[in-house]
């Protein structure tokens, strides 16, 4: 874990907070939290990918705003920002691949971190862990027993 990957994981999904963890852990989030700065002794691990970083502490988050400054090449990264979607249910058959994929995920940034090339949407289950990387902006119907988790398409 380093700060430029928490970063660019949780500009995935367009947040506007990254958190680092414990060394390794990085979550995302659209507000800043209601607790706090905490004292800097509890606040002192080294990032697991990068030593000279600081990653928080045991329950305590090192906290990175994260900016969007709109320029041209910001446009062409808003490709790969991800948003909440509708769900279309529909029977795909796809010849020569299949239309989705089903992994273990610790979270939601990082479900949306592993949807890269051939994949334009997710749908991940917090209660399972599950991510499913849709090769569509559209849900199989073959997955419709995962119509409770999170929907999100690329931008």
């Amino acid at each position: 874990m380093t700060h430029e990957l928490c970063s660019s994981v949780c500009a995935l999904g367009g947040f506007q907070f990254a958190a680092l963890q414990s060394a390794f852990w990085c979550y995302c989030g659209k507000s800043y939290g209601s607790l706090g700065a905490a004292s800097d002794s509890e606040c002192n691990l080294a990032c697991s990918g990068n030593s000279g970083q600081n990653c928080g502490g045991d329950y305590r988050n090192r906290v990175l705003r994260l900016s969007y400054t709109g320029s041209s090449e910001d446009a062409c990264m808003n490709r790969n920002v991800f948003v909440p979607g509708n769900r279309t249910f529909v029977e795909l058959s796809v010849p020569d691949a299949p239309a989705f994929r089903t992994l273990q995920c610790a979270g939601l940034p990082e479900c949306l971190y592993r949807c890269r090339s051939g994949c334009q949407a997710v749908i991940f289950s917090q209660q399972q862990r599950l991510c499913h990387l849709l090769e569509f902006a559209a849900v199989p119907a073959a997955l419709s027993s995962a119509s409770s988790g999170d929907f999100f398409v690329r931008r």
